[in-house]
């Protein structure tokens, strides 16, 4: 009788341990496969970083001639007088609508309109600054989207090239491989720049990769994520 006592309590212990051991062995696969996303998502973070990085690098050497040649800098120079342009015309819009809310309010409409009157006549006191002005807009805008064009079609070139360096799957698979979405095709560099002028005055070159993940923790589905990685350089 005590045999049998002691044979039941030694099944029970054996069948509590393995149902620990089962508890546990699903937390740490799911903790494994969190981590295998986590690091998924730093491997593509890298990549992409050094890619832009390596694309920043190669179109600021292109851009080293166009520099000596004076190009850069009257780019600036327009884009600059366009930005200071936008902003007098702005300010001006915001005096005038400053005149109708004091006039719909019934109070300082006078001095308000006074100081929209002197700033009228100060943009359009000078007809030829004002036509160089707008020219200057026009110039730069139409100079911005040939530039950004061809700084996209540039950048996804280096980008591509630096990737297939990386995998002999090639720069589409290797990617969707690492959970981008879309592969080369879901990577979006619209909003690099050439030659912007920063705070300093030094024109710079600025390549940025936007692209999404299929995001998961374990076997969670999470929707997919948009992340962004820049690499800036200035034009010498």
């Amino acid at each position: 009788m005590e045999f049998r006592v002691i044979k039941d309590r030694g099944k029970t212990e054996k069948g509590s341990i393995t149902l620990e051991a089962s508890i546990f062995l699903v937390i740490f696969i799911v903790f494994y496969l969190i981590m295998m996303d986590f690091i998924q998502i730093a491997r593509a973070q890298v990549v992409l970083q050094y890619a832009a990085n390596e694309a920043a690098r190669e179109i600021s050497q292109y851009s080293y001639v166009l520099t000596k040649t004076g190009i850069v800098e009257k780019r600036v120079a327009t884009s600059s007088q366009a930005a200071a342009f936008t902003a007098d015309a702005a300010s001006l819009l915001d005096d005038i609508e400053e005149v109708a809310n004091a006039i719909a309010s019934g109070t300082g409409a006078a001095g308000a309109a006074q100081q929209a009157g002197q700033h009228v006549y100060d943009f359009f006191s000078d007809p030829d600054a004002l036509m160089n002005n707008i020219f200057s807009l026009i110039k730069t805008q139409g100079a911005n989207m040939l530039s950004n064009m061809v700084i996209e079609v540039l950048v996804e070139g280096i980008v591509e090239e630096q990737i297939e360096n990386m995998s002999a799957k090639g720069a589409d698979r290797y990617l969707i491989d690492l959970g981008i979405d879309g592969g080369m095709a879901g990577l979006d560099f619209s909003t690099s720049h050439w030659a912007n002028a920063s705070s300093g005055g030094m024109p710079e070159l600025e390549v940025c990769i936007v692209y999404t993940i299929d995001f998961h923790l374990g076997i969670i589905e999470l929707e997919p994520r948009t992340f962004r990685v820049c690499a800036k350089t200035a034009l010498w």
